[in-house]
């Protein structure tokens, strides 16, 4: 009999907190191990849509003999055909998989597992696909004895949980690499965009808004909150309540005014889809709030002028400033030379592009390029 372990509802739990945080199923593995009486242990949690990194985890085997068992080993292991072959749900021990003959005449088994003091062993597959096998194992000396039914009595409640981690890590980390791919874009995305609840409590904030609102000129993010002069309060919460409360309002735009007497702030008010359930204690977003600066004009990254169209350097910055409304006079002062050069390098692009004409230059430039990331303020 194992000693007393660790409570199966305990182990449950650990599971589910490794779900949510993949760097505790070490943790979990070495409960796993104690509470089964063994003194090594394995995991192998393979996501089954092959969309997450395969998690797999060592308890109580050091890394030298993780190596000479690869290296010498691994190839005549007596338990790798028959563990492979384990149905979904399916807990065995060592013996019940290879016969005692057979483990005699095994190389690995006298020279390794026997001198690991991993003579014994029992395990189970979570989850089988048609390419992937999840499964969990431990081992122990023979000074131990044999696992039996009292080991897989522990184990067995934990498949259906250990088989959930195994769909949830895939889906999670699907869909954590999703988020890290939208907020990265949005963070170089060249339009000021917050996702705010209706109280105006900010919950996201890109780096163009971020620097909005670091400027102070009539847009602030105060203890997490849109501040706005007095003059505009009431009308943009207004219209974020407005925009939460009426599902049939598209969007909503309110001008707020700034210190600096500059143009004025343009904040466009859309609403954001509700989900059915966020996790406790999260507050939702309601509307996401897009804020137009018409001082800034936004410039095409030339990197990628250039590889849309095969430019030259000096032809892709030309291009980018006539896309960012600047005339030629305005961009040979930019780049320090002559009025001439710079139309020598229109005439070519236009060539390129097969354009004609200015005009539909800017055009196709604005069309094409998906992720303009410059910004540069007007003169005047």
């Amino acid at each position: 009999m194992p000693p007393a372990g660790i409570p199966t509802l305990d182990l449950i739990g650990s599971i589910y907190d490794a779900v949510a945080d993949a760097r505790r199923w070490p943790a979990f593995l070495e409960s796993f191990v104690h509470a089964v009486g063994g003194a090594r242990g394995s995991l192998a949690l393979l996501d089954p849509g092959m969309r997450a990194p395969d998690i797999v985890c060592w308890y109580g085997w050091p890394e030298n003999e993780l190596r000479d068992y690869a290296e010498r080993y691994a190839a005549t292991d007596p338990f790798t055909a028959p563990s492979a072959q384990l149905q979904e749900g399916e807990v065995a021990t060592s013996d019940e998989i290879c016969t005692p003959a057979q483990l005699e005449q095994s190389l690995t088994y006298r020279e390794f597992y026997c001198r690991c003091s991993a003579a014994h062993g029992i395990g189970a597959a979570f989850l089988r696909t048609r390419k992937t096998t999840s499964a969990i194992f431990a081992q122990r000396g023979k000074e131990r004895g044999p696992f039996g039914s009292a080991e897989k009595d522990i184990i067995r409640p934990l498949l259906p949980h250990l088989k959930r981690a195994a769909i949830l890590h895939g889906e999670l980390t699907s869909l954590r690499t999703q988020l890290a791919t939208f907020t990265a874009h949005l963070e170089q995305y060249p339009h000021a965009l917050l996702l705010s609840d209706s109280d105006g409590r900010v919950l996201y904030a890109n780096a163009a808004a971020r620097n909005i609102a670091a400027r102070e000129d009539g847009l602030r993010i105060a203890s997490g909150r849109l501040a706005v002069s007095p003059a505009d309060e009431d009308r943009l919460f207004r219209a974020l309540r407005d925009v939460t409360n009426r599902h049939a309002v598209e969007f909503s735009r309110v001008t707020i005014k700034r210190r600096s007497h500059n143009r004025p702030y343009h904040f466009i008010i859309v609403p954001v889809p509700q989900t059915a359930a966020m996790p406790f204690g999260m507050v939702q977003p309601t509307v996401a709030v897009f804020i137009v600066d018409s001082d800034f004009a936004l410039q095409p990254d030339t990197a990628m002028l250039q590889g849309l169209f095969n430019l030259t350097p000096a032809e892709a910055r030309v291009s980018g400033l006539l896309a960012a409304g600047r005339n030629v006079d305005e961009i040979a002062a930019d780049l320090q030379v002559t009025v001439d050069t710079v139309r020598t390098h229109v005439r070519r692009v236009l060539s390129k592009t097969a354009t004609d004409r200015q005009g539909e230059l800017i055009s196709l430039v604005l069309r094409t390029v998906p992720f303009p990331v410059h910004l540069t303020e007007k003169n005047g």
